[in-house]
């Protein structure tokens, strides 16, 4: 039986995402804003677009910088079921849009070997 940990999952970008609704997600990016009731958080994808990201349970910690979230496709928005948070010093050095440029070469190959159907 596979969990949802190991459960195959299409790493997206602001622009992909909507084509994966319903299915696994990773997004990795910048924490722009936290709901004051910790249940939300809009995180600034590697394209620069700003996606929505809806928690199970209310934060308990204090989030920023860089965020790896694993989740569902739901339209423009992320359901979280877990999320890394990266230490601030990898928020600096991190090169995020040669992140992005590796999102979007996987996205680009027809027919593509690491889609998940």
């Amino acid at each position: 039986m596979v969990s949802a940990a190991d459960e195959p999952r299409m790493r997206v970008n602001g622009a992909t995402l909507a084509q994966h609704n319903g299915r696994p997600v990773v997004l990795m990016g910048q924490v722009e804003k936290i709901d004051p009731s910790g249940s939300m958080l809009m995180v600034k994808a590697s394209d620069g677009q700003s996606v929505q990201v809806k928690l199970q349970e209310p934060l308990q910690e204090n989030l920023e910088g860089l965020i790896e979230i694993h989740g569902f496709g739901q339209g423009r928005q992320v359901m979280c079921q877990s999320y890394v948070s990266f230490p601030m010093d990898y928020a600096s050095t991190f090169d995020m849009d040669a992140y992005d440029q590796a999102i979007r070469l996987l996205h680009s190959v027809t027919p593509n070997p690491w889609k998940f159907d």
